[in-house]
């Protein structure tokens, strides 16, 4: 055989070698899907091994994601930039607008939140009110009423009570000696004596009843006036001051009123408060200043605390996101046609020069080998 024939030959016959080795090395990377069995048993290298690490490499890939492309400080860099600020800026500016063109109200966004959420806003409010009003009720009900008198007030009781008897005093002496008073001891001074048998009855042949009357009213007058029954009504009065100053409110008051004051209180704060009125206000017209403010300054502070609240919360969020697990999930539900694709694609030039470079170090080896068997 001629030798250059067979350098030619050889060369021709290694480039094939080479090239279709690292053809089918390619192809091994993807094919088969899945493994192949002969006479029962597995066949070698079968799946691919794409196929065979699909699980490690998922997982490598969404180490690698979260670790070193998608991390917290990526994320903190990006909310910090310029083209975020402008963007919750402009973001803020629209919804400004659109809250004054349309006369926006909290009903509408809690409604866009969820819709029936300012319903059960609604009726959370009215029953937390409920329950406030009926829980301060009953622990005010419970309580002595000294303690419920602020302490200026109690002292004003306290000095009124040391005048309270000279007035009682007084106004039992007024009524004594008014015509109401003495008409009144006429008409018990006469069925005194007309019903109470011949001895009382006789006394009406002794003195007038005019008389009679008169007496007893110089009597009381210097009954009332005694130091002794000074010091009686002196010491009932304070005895039964201070009884009720010790008294629990819920002794005093009925439960059934005690429940009618919480009911009415209740009402009057929900008419008050009026939290359906508040929900169907127009957002601006709460506080026409405030809402001029804020446009003015008040955004650029709400920016940096969106901003600020997003960088020192960044990581819990990614965390929760749990972002290997999403690219995990991600690379597992793709066909491995649709992987094999993907791959090929981009690394296509790649694979044409590997497999390039296989005839070429074929045919290389086959011209030295030829060269070899030729000269040695």
């Amino acid at each position: 055989m001629n030798d250059g024939f067979q350098i030619i030959l050889m060369a021709i016959i290694g480039a094939l070698i080479g090239g279709l080795t690292n053809m089918l090395a390619i192809r091994m990377l993807f094919r088969p899907y899945e493994t192949k069995y002969l006479f029962g048993r597995r066949l070698p290298l079968t799946p691919g091994v794409i196929p065979r690490r699909r699980e490690e490499a998922s997982i490598k890939m969404g180490e690698i994601v979260t670790r070193h492309l998608l991390t917290p400080d990526a994320f903190i860099e990006k909310i910090k930039s310029r083209e975020t600020q402008n963007f919750i800026m402009l973001f803020i500016d629209r919804q400004i607008e659109t809250i004054e063109s349309e006369k926006l109200t909290l009903r509408y966004f809690l409604e866009r939140i969820n819709e029936g959420l300012s319903d059960k806003v609604v009726k959370g409010f009215n029953a937390q009110l409920s329950d406030k009003v009926t829980a301060e009720g009953t622990r005010l009900y419970q309580q002595e009423i000294r303690n419920l008198v602020p302490a200026d007030a109690m002292a004003t009781l306290d000095g009124k009570i040391g005048t309270l008897q000279p007035q009682i005093t007084q106004k039992i002496e007024e009524y004594i000696n008014s015509e109401k008073g003495y008409q009144d001891l006429y008409t018990m001074t006469d069925e005194f004596v007309e019903h109470r048998g011949r001895l009382a009855r006789s006394l009406k042949y002794l003195m007038s009843k005019e008389t009679i009357v008169q007496n007893i009213q110089s009597e009381l007058n210097k009954l009332i006036h005694h130091p002794k029954m000074t010091e009686i009504q002196v010491r009932i009065i304070n005895d039964e001051y201070e009884r009720i100053k010790k008294s629990r409110v819920d002794a005093l008051i009925s439960e059934r009123d005690q429940q009618r004051l919480i009911d009415s209180v209740y009402d009057v704060l929900r008419e008050r408060i009026d939290i359906e009125g508040i929900l169907d206000y127009p957002i601006e017209d709460f506080n026409r200043e405030m809402f001029e403010s804020f446009k003015k300054r008040g955004k650029y502070q709400l920016r940096d605390n969106i901003i600020e609240y997003l960088g020192e919360n960044t990581g819990r969020i990614v965390e929760k996101l749990q972002l290997a697990q999403v690219v995990k999930k991600q690379i597992d539900s793709f066909e491995l046609s649709h992987i094999e694709d993907l791959v090929m694609e981009i690394s296509s030039k790649e694979f044409r020069m590997i497999t390039l470079l296989g005839f070429f170090l074929g045919g290389m080896i086959g011209i030295v080998q030829g060269l070899i068997v030729v000269f040695l």
